[in-house]
């Protein structure tokens, strides 16, 4: 108000010597121009305030009698009546158009934020990590300390977080609770004190604000936010918390349709492979059974008098079945596993020539008497869980025994190139068939050259399941000269010693 009445008392100082009755239409326009200025600048009031004031200013120093409120003219009396109206009327119609304008860039403000947290969440790799990456936005956008999304499965649990913060601290449940039930915002810290109905008396030292979503159709939770907020400028804070939570609550919508599709995915896999178990594995596990059966009624056979030979080669087709059918049933539990979604990888950094020396130091007596061979780069790692990467190069060494010379040569290499390191296994076989080559990490597949050799069909589609489980991805090829499967995974850095 006083930049208002400075304004018109250094225009009029500046007019009020040059100025006479002859001029009064070019001092009006000047005194509308600043009106206009005035209203643009401080409001409508103001605007309107200046319009009063400019019109008393023009009617005193320049409508005769000059520096009298008396106007004589009738001309002057509609010309300064007519002035008032224009000045009025664009004094209201900029302080409108200032007022939309600011609510313009308002929206803008939000929208901006809105947009950040969409985009952060759409670069999310899991469901979790959209509401981390959502509760790391909020934190962004308000300037706050922290932030956590809450959702209440019977107790209050923490779906997504920023800021530290692993469940909601047990005196705030019935803030929490109440936040849901009424629908409003709860604010409360600095040592303040309020009542929750029901609740005994909470004292808060820290500034939290908890903001509720959901209803009975949707998911219901809180955004639990730490320390003082700051909206971006010009942007309605409540309505901004509340666009916030309507994101979490979206967010937390789709993480449980996607659990809930995760595991109709598991049962349906779950059934196709008992499907697919019944119809491809009755052989194998009736075969070693039968043979079993077939050599411990011989065993009790009392009318034949078998030789201590007889008995020795009876026992030694029951332990060689044995281990053959415990060999099926293994395989088969953990393919079921690994279908059913029931093993969750460790990853961490890995060793590559150390973990190959271990591989070869480990093999079972499957490899035989062929020549296994050893050949990586010093201090190259990768990502992967150790056990189940170590047991899918066990699984690829063990195909590559049961399908090569036994006097033959596997060997283990690997290699860093473009920030992946492959691992291979390759044998000196006789090869698969180019038919053959497309299917091989299909489950129960067996190829035509398999066929002599006992086996379920599933090493190599556990041993795939295991590496893609670590984040990588397995590949094959084959010539005449031998088979070679490579086990790509991300380069790691080494640990700080």
């Amino acid at each position: 108000m006083a930049a208002t009445i400075v304004s018109f008392a250094v225009l009029t100082a500046a007019l009020a010597p040059f100025f006479g009755e002859d001029g009064i239409l070019n001092v009006s326009l000047l005194y509308l121009l600043l009106t206009l200025v005035v209203s643009a600048a401080w409001g409508y009031v103001t605007g309107l305030i200046g319009a009063v004031v400019a019109d008393l200013l023009v009617n005193f120093f320049f409508v005769p009698p000059l520096h009298t409120l008396t106007v004589q003219e009738p001309a002057h009396v509609l010309a300064l009546l007519i002035f008032l109206a224009v000045a009025i009327v664009g004094a209201s119609m900029l302080s409108l158009l200032r007022r939309e304008a600011r609510i313009a860039e308002a929206r803008r403000a939000e929208t901006a934020a809105l947009l950040a947290v969409s985009q952060d969440m759409a670069r999310a790799v899991s469901p979790r990590d959209a509401m981390d990456r959502l509760c790391q936005s909020v934190v962004r956008s308000l300037r706050a300390r922290g932030c956590a999304l809450i959702w209440q499965s019977g107790k209050w649990e923490v779906a997504g977080a920023s800021g530290g913060l692993d469940s909601l601290p047990r005196d705030e449940e019935a803030l929490a609770t109440e936040a849901v039930r009424t629908g409003e915002i709860v604010r409360y810290g600095g040592g303040t004190r309020i009542r929750i109905p029901g609740s005994t008396r909470i004292a808060g030292h820290a500034r939290v604000t908890i903001v509720p979503f959901g209803t009975a159709a949707a998911e219901v939770g809180v955004l639990h936010i730490t320390g003082e907020i700051t909206a971006p400028q010009l942007a309605d804070a409540d309505r901004l918390l509340r666009a916030f939570a309507d994101e979490a609550s979206l967010a937390l919508h789709r993480a449980r349709l996607a659990a809930d599709a995760s595991r109709v995915d598991a049962l349906q896999r779950a059934d196709a492979f008992k499907s697919v178990l019944l119809s491809s594995v009755s052989h194998d596990l009736r075969s070693p059974l039968t043979a079993i059966k077939a050599a411990v009624e011989s065993l009790r056979d009392d009318e034949v008098p078998w030789s201590e030979d007889d008995r020795r080669a009876f026992l030694e087709t029951i332990e060689r079945q044995t281990d053959r059918l415990t060999s099926t049933v293994t395989s088969l539990l953990e393919m079921s596993r690994l279908e059913g979604g029931a093993v969750a990888a460790r990853i961490e950094a890995v060793e590559v020539l150390p973990f190959l020396h271990e591989i070869r130091a480990g093999l079972p007596d499957s490899a035989g008497q062929r020549k296994v061979t050893v050949a990586a780069p010093a201090d190259v790692w990768l990502r992967a869980d150790y056990g189940l990467l170590t047991q899918a190069v066990t699984n690829l060494v063990e195909n590559a025994a049961r399908y090569s010379t036994q006097t033959g040569t596997i060997a283990l290499e690997a290699h860093q190139e473009n920030g992946a390191v492959a691992i291979s296994v390759s044998d000196d076989g006789p090869g698969i068939a180019a038919a053959d080559l497309p299917h091989v990490f299909e489950k129960f597949y067996r190829g035509e050259m398999q066929s002599a050799v006992h086996g379920t069909g599933l090493g190599l589609a556990i041993a795939k399941a295991m590496v893609e489980l670590c984040e990588g991805k397995i590949l094959v090829s084959s010539t005449a000269a031998g088979t070679r499967f490579a086990i790509c995974l991300p380069a790691a850095r080494p640990p700080a010693r």
